[in-house]
């Protein structure tokens, strides 16, 4: 039983030995096992890489059948953008224990992925004079650009600003802001960047508070029109500094900033002021100017009138007891005339127009002297003195006598006075044939007196001896004095002479007088290119200017201000573009003991035109006028007195040229710095904020000097510098970026 056993088992081994070489001899007879890979592809990477059995999947094929080759062994060989090959290896054993394999190769390319979705910050408005401006500090989503992630993308991002300064109200930043993409990089073009600019406006919002003058109220003597002198209105400077600028729609005024003086029209003119703030932000108010007509008509009288008393006989005894005689104003009139034809007149002897006439008696008898008021339609009046004599001839009223005279003259001769002065450049070089005018202000009168020589038939009557009454007539000859008075505006002008003098003789004591002064000449004369290089140089602040000489003289336009406009108008000028610089005034005749707390306070307060003399009680020796030419700011030093505060092209601060590079820069940059002398020198470095981020001391030499200055690379923006030296300091902007 067991030896049938063992033969059994023997022939199952031999079954299966042979089976075993039976198949080594078919596999290597014409049924080997192959494998089946899927094709390499090639992919971006935004294409589906979670799932690669999309890209197909490995077989083999044994004895005419296809099978699965199982799951691939998976290697990813991808860089940070995404990018690469992923590699997939199927392995798969045969009955004989060989191991077959294959690969599928997946490239993975992030070219073509397309731009990315940026969302970049809108632009943003900042109240304030200096409000914070870093990216960290402002508000999303106006603060830094973002985006939307992909696998294809690894982006950066930077900015850098530029700064465009409108004035202490009003800031416009551009930045601008760039991201790059790291996964992009292409060798003829670089790494792909992407910009956008963002605008941040910092404007002071908070209006200026404004403060109109009060209703202005003149008077016109000329039946036209009055000029109008108003100080000018001068905004307080708000917390960002600066100026304001200040305009008026007047269609009179001189000028068409914050001054609205000019000649008006009878009339209210509503005039508006605008104050312009922020970023074109305007604050307005409006004042009325009212020209009121104050032209008086003018009396002319006769001056001396005699009439006599008739008798009152109130008891009828015969013997009168008193006197009376009725006189009407207008008797004293002798052509009155109204300047501005406001016709009829009214003549009275007082202000109240009804007082027409009045009664004299014995308390007048002698001489009166009286008003005689002419009022026009309008309401305006002027009045002049006349004499009227009050006779007690043929009445033979009793005790009706003339009051005692002061003994004192009652007439004294007017006391006379004279004006001198001169007129001087301001190097005292004398001015000739400027004209000169003395105007009194108030009105005046002049007198004509003439004498009349007639007789007359008096009827007389008599007692004779009989007791009878007779009558007889008696020649009697009468002598009238006429005084005529008449109101003016009296002025005269003289010119100077060739040693810049003038002189008015017998001017009237006690009386308010104005003193004035104008020239012309050769518009060119005395102007050329050294004063519009030193214009240049005050509005670029390399120069200083220390006297209000020159400030008028270079405010070209009149605007009261000095900047580019009134640098191009001269150029022009000198270079017979234009044949004569704007406004009325060429020369400016000012009193010479003016005097300005600041120099610069000459563009916005009224001009010393006009010399005051309140009152004309002794000689006036020293009536003196400066003469300062627009456009005429150098002055020749050498004729210069020594007590001038003029600012001199000899005596500026030795030459100094700043120059940097790189700008802008990383963490360094050098200044070269050229000067004429050797000295000391102080840099000071700002950010916008005026905090102070650098501050060094250092030696120049007479020469060219370079600078190398390090700053901290915390710290990027926008700077200023400042360097001080020799007491003048000179400005410029930094940018410094990472």
């Amino acid at each position: 039983m067991r030896t049938k056993m063992y033969t059994i088992r023997g022939i199952v081994i031999i079954f299966f030995t042979l089976l075993f070489f039976n198949g080594k001899a078919n596999t290597s007879s014409g049924w080997p096992l192959i494998m089946n890979c899927p094709p390499d592809v090639y992919v971006s990477c935004t294409d589906e890489l979670w799932n690669l059995s999309c890209y197909g999947n490995a077989t083999y094929t044994y004895n005419g059948c296809t099978y699965s080759a199982g799951n691939p062994s998976v290697q990813y060989n991808l860089n940070s953008c995404n990018a690469g090959t992923i590699t997939r290896t199927w392995m798969v054993e045969d009955y004989n224990w060989n191991w077959y394999s294959c690969t599928q190769t997946i490239y993975v390319s992030s070219t073509g992925s397309g731009a990315p979705v940026i969302y970049w910050p809108a632009d943003i408005e900042l109240n304030g004079c200096n409000p914070d401006i870093n990216p960290y500090h402002l508000p999303d989503p106006d603060n830094y650009p973002t985006w939307d992630y992909t696998e294809c993308n690894m982006l950066g991002k930077s900015y850098s600003d530029m700064e465009f300064y409108v004035n202490s109200q009003c800031r416009k930043i551009m930045r601008t802001w760039k991201v790059m993409d790291w996964c992009d990089y292409s060798p003829q073009y670089g790494y792909k960047i992407y910009t956008q600019v963002q605008i941040i406006y910092i404007k002071n919002n908070t209006p200026p508070v404004v403060n109109c003058p009060a209703e202005i109220t003149v008077n016109a003597f000329n039946c036209k029109n009055a000029e109008v002198t108003v100080d000018p209105l001068i905004v307080d400077q708000s917390s960002c500094g600066g100026y304001f600028d200040i305009s008026n729609n007047s269609p009179y005024s001189y000028k068409k900033g914050n001054d609205i003086s000019g000649i008006y029209p009878i009339g209210t003119t509503k005039v508006t002021y605008t104050v312009k703030y922020s970023c074109g932000k305007s604050k307005t108010c409006t004042v009325n100017v009212v020209v009121k007509n104050a032209s008086k008509p003018t009396p002319y009288c006769l001056g001396y009138l005699t009439t006599a008393l008739m008798p009152v006989d109130a008891d009828k005894d015969g013997i009168p007891e008193d006197g009376m005689v009725e006189v009407f104003a207008k008797t004293f009139d002798k052509g009155s005339f109204s300047n501005c034809k406001n016709y009829p007149l009214k003549f009275s002897f007082s202000k109240d127009v009804n007082e027409t006439s009045r009664i004299f008696t014995c308390e007048n008898v002698g001489k009166n002297v009286i008003q005689m008021w002419v009022t026009d339609s309008k309401g305006a009046q002027e009045f002049c003195e006349v004499e009227l004599i009050i006779q007690n001839n043929g009445a033979r009223i009793p005790n009706c006598e003339p009051k005692p005279v002061d003994p004192v003259d009652p007439d004294p001769i007017d006391t006379t006075y004279h004006i001198k002065g001169n007129v001087l450049t301001l190097t005292d070089t004398p001015l000739k044939d400027a004209t000169i005018t003395a105007r009194y202000r108030d009105s005046l009168y002049s007198y004509i007196i003439t004498y009349d020589t007639t007789e007359t038939l008096v009827l007389d009557s008599f007692i004779n001896a009989s007791g009878y009454k007779l009558y007889r007539y008696e020649k009697k000859t009468v002598i009238t004095e006429h005084k005529d008075s008449t109101f003016q505006i009296l002025y005269t002008s003289v010119k100077t002479d060739s040693l810049g003098r003038f002189q008015f003789d017998s001017l009237t004591y006690n009386k308010a007088i104005e003193v004035s002064g104008s020239y012309e000449n050769d518009p060119h004369k005395f102007i050329d290119r050294n004063d519009l290089e030193l214009l240049n140089d005050f509005i670029s602040g390399k120069v200083k200017f220390f006297s209000y000489h020159q400030f008028l003289a270079s405010d070209i336009n009149e605007d009261g201000f000095i900047n580019l406009d009134d640098s191009q108008i001269l150029e022009d000028f000198i270079d017979g573009k234009i044949n004569k610089l704007p406004g009325d005034n060429q020369w400016y005749l000012l009193d010479q003991n003016a005097r300005y707390t600041n120099p610069e306070d000459v563009l916005i307060q009224p001009l010393p035109f006009i010399i005051q003399i309140d009152s004309l009680n002794k000689n006036l020796d020293s009536i003196n006028f400066v003469a300062i030419k627009k456009g005429n700011i150098s002055v020749d030093p050498g004729s210069l007195k020594e007590d001038s505060h003029v600012f001199l092209r000899s005596h500026l601060t030795p030459s100094i040229l700043i120059t940097t590079h790189p700008n802008p820069f990383v963490n360094s940059l050098t200044f070269d710095i050229e000067t004429n002398v050797s000295q000391s020198a102080r840099l000071s470095i700002l950010n916008m904020a005026g905090q102070l981020v650098l501050q060094s001391q250092f030696e120049l030499t007479k020469g060219q000097n370079n600078i190398h200055v390090d700053v901290d690379n915390n710290i990027t923006g926008m700077f200023m510098y400042q360097w001080l030296i020799d007491g003048h300091t000179y400005n410029g902007k930094l940018t410094k970026i990472k």
